[in-house]
């Protein structure tokens, strides 16, 4: 009942024709193709009359906090990467982030080739149709309505006449659900987004893949050489949750390896590095 009447608020809401409009994504998904574990966050799609912002939960709470009690960080948040655009440029801007000391920024156009099909059904009260596309090396699954007049969707994903609800591909190693709809503050700041943006570095694929190679053969480089520092008596806590001092990062640099070569399931598949033994 409660999701029933916040997507009835949020019909109401676009009958007033309103411009900064959040969209809350839950996305199940599979960083290893191999394993049947599944990995639940949830995104932000903010789309106001100028921008589409697509990036990690976390980075908004990050914000909150900081408005709050001016203060960063927080047990449970990690470095993501996200997604910008403008209204009227078909370039999206890819912010990767690959475990290093930078975020790396890149740019490219992104349009889809959708084949609308006659399939309906209905989704929280709200009318959906279904359509297909490939995309990335996988086939996917859209369910959008057009009683939602916005034609995105979470991560790229756009060219439909109305907001995607629901999106999966064939094989269901990424499964994208709206869950909730908020109203973008007029003064809300997007802080810790516009800190990394400012500190990025213009790159492109290939560069950007030699990269992640670099990092596979020597993961923990940016402490070992000095750029990221360690203050003394303090650890270093990996994504994972596993905690190394200094002196235990080379001898966990193989064990590293595996774990960054049993990540193989990006969203755009194609784009997958072949990582050596």
């Amino acid at each position: 009942m409660k999701e029933l009447i916040t997507f009835l608020l949020l019909l109401q809401t676009f009958l007033l024709f309103s411009q900064n409009n959040r969209f809350i994504y839950e996305v199940d998904y599979k960083k290893d193709s191999t394993s049947n574990e599944i990995t639940k966050e949830n995104y932000n799609l903010d789309i106001t009359q100028n921008d589409i912002n697509y990036y990690n939960r976390l980075y908004y709470i990050n914000d909150s906090l900081y408005t709050n009690i001016k203060q960063y960080g927080f047990e449970g948040f990690k470095l993501t990467s996200f997604l910008l655009k403008k209204i009227k440029n078909p370039f999206y801007e890819n912010y990767e982030y690959i475990g290093d000391v930078n975020f790396y920024k890149i740019e490219e156009p992104v349009s889809f080739e959708w084949e609308i099909t006659d399939s309906t059904k209905s989704i929280n009260e709200l009318k959906v149709q279904k359509a297909e596309t490939n995309f990335g090396g996988r086939k996917w699954i859209a369910w959008f309505t057009a009683e939602i007049p916005f034609s995105y969707g979470p991560y790229k994903f756009n060219g439909l006449p109305g907001l995607i609800i629901e999106l999966y591909d064939s094989q269901k190693n990424y499964f994208f659900k709206l869950i909730k709809n908020e109203k973008i503050p007029k003064d809300y700041e997007s802080l810790t987004l516009d800190g990394f943006k400012s500190k990025s570095i213009k790159t492109n694929y290939q560069k950007l893949n030699k990269l992640k190679l670099e990092l596979y053969q020597n993961p923990f480089k940016y402490v070992l050489n000095g750029k990221l520092t360690i203050p003394d008596g303090k650890k270093l806590q990996l994504e994972d949750g596993t905690i190394l001092t200094k002196e235990q990062l080379k001898p966990a640099e193989k064990k590293e390896r595996i774990k960054i070569k049993s990540l193989n399931n990006p969203i755009e598949l194609n784009k997958a590095i072949k990582y050596s033994p």
